[in-house]
């Protein structure tokens, strides 16, 4: 039996909203498709680390930044599903996983950076959200090469094409 997947952060999904309702506007925050507000976002950047360790899921896809835009303590990342599962890194990405900037990524080198847990549960979780058309939200141990452990939380939002497959993963990482 694979890690526990949680489905539309029902435990925490509750608290977490009042916490941050007084900073929200507008009736969206309080909607039931929680990440087409701001509340995803905030809660990939402002949730304790652990938060998401087990992974959690969601129906819609927050809004996010323009592709290969980096802030200075997250950064971009893409994988092309439909290409080999081809990944794309912007700068903040490649620097987490202690790789230079602009150099070719290998999907299973990546894979093998998530220590043994993280991995386990990273790709339960993906596969759930890619076979059920969700994103998701977890946070990971990750060794980036030559450098130490480090945990780094992930969102990630599929990309369906025309006829409804799944063909990109898009989304965000930053360390914790």
């Amino acid at each position: 039996m694979g890690p526990r997947v949680t489905l539309f952060f029902p435990d925490r999904l509750a608290e977490i909203r009042r916490r941050l309702s007084a900073e929200e506007e507008g009736p969206e925050a309080a909607g039931p498709d929680e990440a087409r507000s701001p509340l995803a976002s905030r809660m990939f950047h402002h949730e304790r680390t652990g938060t998401f360790r087990d992974g959690y899921v969601f129906r819609a896809a927050p809004s996010l930044p323009p592709e290969r835009h980096d802030a200075s303590d997250w950064g971009y990342w893409r994988c092309d599903i439909a290409d080999s599962d081809r990944l794309t890194w912007s700068a903040t990405v490649s620097v987490l996983f202690g790789l230079p900037v602009g150099a070719a990524i290998d999907r299973a080198w990546a894979v093998g950076r998530y220590l043994a847990p993280s991995r386990t549960t990273l790709q339960h979780v993906r596969d759930f959200a890619l076979r059920h058309r969700l994103g998701f939200v977890l946070d990971a141990e990750i060794a980036p090469e030559n450098l130490g452990r480090q945990w780094i939380r992930i969102l990630a939002v599929p990309v369906a094409d025309a006829s409804g497959r799944i063909v990109r993963l898009h989304g965000m990482k930053r360390a914790l």
